[in-house]
């Protein structure tokens, strides 16, 4: 019986290379830019405008990601492809030639939304090219990418800065994207018969894009001026709600966000990432000002939970072909409520910082597993003809976790830092890589901080045991139906 073809076997090599290429090109250029900022001070100046040339890149990614599914519908995912990977080559390359960080900023801003495109085209290219069977490895290969160079990326970063400048890291932009435009040119999927004519619900972007920054905006520094800006959302919520009931192609329909199962394959995850990333993005803090390790040995503290984030997804494409999609979404949950117990466990009390590290590596195998599986699930429920707009629906959803856990996660660690010390100058100035003696004060004051932060983040991902807990029900009421496409 001949063997089962895989994701690099003739048929499918070439758009294989063209979305593993395009996932590796927008991880790197959404990580190692941080690796360069102070060389970027150093020749472009306005180092108060520094946080901006990574913050653009981001919002714009995330918000464009949600305007481009609709359109991978609409006109196909290979048309999409090919103008966000040109769109990103182009102001990538010239992201390096900036002679100010104005335009820096704005090339960025472009280029993020550029990556939107080309993470939602590349998406609904995975649901629509390859068969049920491989769908789950292709999948997990897309984590495996986006964690090694989320690994790889400050250290690439860091070769190109000592052997040439910051610009280079930017530079980069042009022999990758062509690689990936010539792969994919002509393997992408095309327009799926039944789709929906092309159209852009600019009211409804801007209104999700009101949503996105007044939620960051009201939890990135906890107080009185949270309550206005959470009212500016809910707000926007409202509206948007409206808009989408009102007119015939909204930006993300409300089925895709709302209604079952996409409510809870959305939800789930992204109360697993608010949870864990929250703790992880602070743990080279913890270990560094609260543990006392050096700088360059705290960069490491990170790889724990990537590496068990891959390794999690590359678990789930096995696990799919002996469990139900659910069933590796709960084992992956519940892998995820041990890790986050160890790494607040562990951090309250003091105990070897091994057991956070242990904890950090079980939350994001636990997440790995979840994701992956909900991806899965998603492709098997959605016709088609629809695969962009529920795909970008459900990454907006997921990209929610990201900012929010990073956001809150940072609220909190400070909060409980100004509490103790009276001010958060001194974890601020270590936030941002300055050289200044933690003493015993802020090493405790950091401690106690990062064990509050996982602490919450234990009770976040306890939370998603509600919507996965629906799902499930969901799935066994819908295949009790014999046209259900949901397993």
């Amino acid at each position: 019986m001949p063997s089962e073809p895989g994701l690099l076997s003739p048929q499918y090599r070439k758009i294989s290379v063209a979305i593993y290429m395009g996932v590796a090109v927008v991880a790197f250029e959404g990580t190692a830019v941080a690796a360069a900022l102070p060389q970027l001070a150093a020749d472009l100046g306005r180092i108060d405008l520094l946080p901006w040339i990574v913050t653009s890149y981001l919002f714009a990614s995330g918000l464009s990601t949600i305007i481009a599914g609709p359109l991978v519908d609409a006109v196909g995912s290979r048309r999409v492809f090919v103008a966000a990977t040109i769109l990103f080559t182009v102001t990538g390359f010239g992201a390096g030639l900036a002679s100010n960080i104005f335009v820096l900023i704005v090339l960025r801003l472009i280029q993020g939304a550029a990556s939107g495109g080309l993470f939602a085209s590349s998406i609904a290219a995975v649901s629509l090219a390859y068969p049920t069977s491989l769908t789950p490895r292709a999948f997990a290969a897309n984590s495996t990418i986006w964690g090694l160079m989320g690994a790889t990326a400050p250290a690439l970063a860091a070769l190109l800065l000592n052997v040439a400048s910051w610009r280079w890291i930017f530079f980069v932009n042009l022999p990758l994207g062509l690689t990936c435009l010539v792969a994919g040119r002509d393997t992408f999927p095309e327009r799926q018969p039944g789709a929906e004519a092309p159209s852009i619900d600019w009211i409804g972007a801007a209104l999700a894009g009101v949503v996105t920054f007044c939620t960051i905006a009201a939890v990135d520094e906890l107080g009185v001026r949270s309550i206005p800006l959470l009212g500016i959302t809910a707000l926007a919520v409202g509206l948007f709600v409206v808009r989408a009931r009102r007119v015939e192609r909204p930006v993300l329909r409300l089925e895709h966000v709302a209604g079952h199962p996409y409510r809870s394959l959305g939800l789930t995850p992204s109360l697993m990432i608010a949870a864990a990333f929250g703790t992880n993005i602070y743990v080279t803090l913890y270990v560094s000002a609260g543990r006392g390790w050096s700088a360059d040995s705290a960069a490491w503290a990170v790889l724990f939970f990537i590496m068990g984030w891959t390794s999690g997804a590359n678990l789930s494409s096995v696990l799919q072909a002996r469990m139900t999609g659910v069933d590796v979404m709960t084992v992956g949950l519940a892998a995820g409520i041990v890790g986050s117990a160890a790494t607040a466990t562990f951090g309250l009390l003091d105990w070897p910082v091994a057991g956070v590290f242990a904890g950090l590596f079980a939350g994001g195998a636990g997440i790995g597993l979840a994701t992956n599986s909900a991806w899965s699930l998603l492709r098997d429920c959605t016709e088609p003809r629809q695969i962009g707009r529920a795909g970008a629906a459900h990454q907006f959803m997921r990209n929610q976790g990201f900012t929010l856990g990073t956001a809150g996660g940072g609220a909190i660690l400070l909060l409980v830092v100004g509490q103790n010390l009276g001010s958060v100058e001194p974890v601020q100035q270590l936030l941002a890589g300055e050289d200044i003696d933690a003493g015993p004060q802020i090493a405790d004051a950091v401690r106690e901080g990062f064990a509050t932060v996982a602490i919450v983040g234990f009770v976040v991902m306890c939370l998603a045991v509600f919507p996965l807990w629906n799902l499930r029900k969901h799935t066994e009421l819908a295949s009790q139906e014999p046209s259900s496409r949901v397993h």
